[in-house]
């Protein structure tokens, strides 16, 4: 057999593997949702189809409120934190506080505020 026979037969086994891989691909991982976090998601998906469709001057405080509690329930779900913030100027200067206002972090996360318990 000539080096280029020997080539050629390789390079279609090659071909021929590679085929095979292609049509069995990996399935992508599903992410377990838990049932807070889908009540959420369709929550903010209801709010903003009703925004699209009628306008913000329709959107009811009912709906409001469903998508708080939903977003309430996914943050304690997933044990999420506000992030903590020292107070630069006043007579508080030095105090740590919650920074409500920033992205909430995963607990364990560095600047993640921890609550003081004053019973200790």
């Amino acid at each position: 057999m000539s080096f280029i026979k020997w080539l050629n037969k390789e390079l279609a086994m090659k071909e021929k593997e590679d085929m095979a891989k292609r049509g069995r691909k990996k399935k992508a991982q599903a992410v377990d949702v838990t049932d807070a976090q889908l009540l959420l998601i369709n929550h903010v998906k209801n709010l903003v189809q009703d925004i699209n469709e009628s306008g913000v001057e329709y959107v009811t405080y009912s709906a409001i409120t469903k998508l708080d509690r939903a977003y309430d329930k996914v943050i304690e779900e997933a044990n999420l934190k506000y992030q903590q913030m020292t107070i630069e100027h006043g007579e508080d200067k030095g105090k740590i506080h919650k920074a409500f206002w920033q992205e909430l972090v995963r607990d364990g996360h560095p600047n993640a505020y921890m609550e003081k318990d004053d019973d200790a």
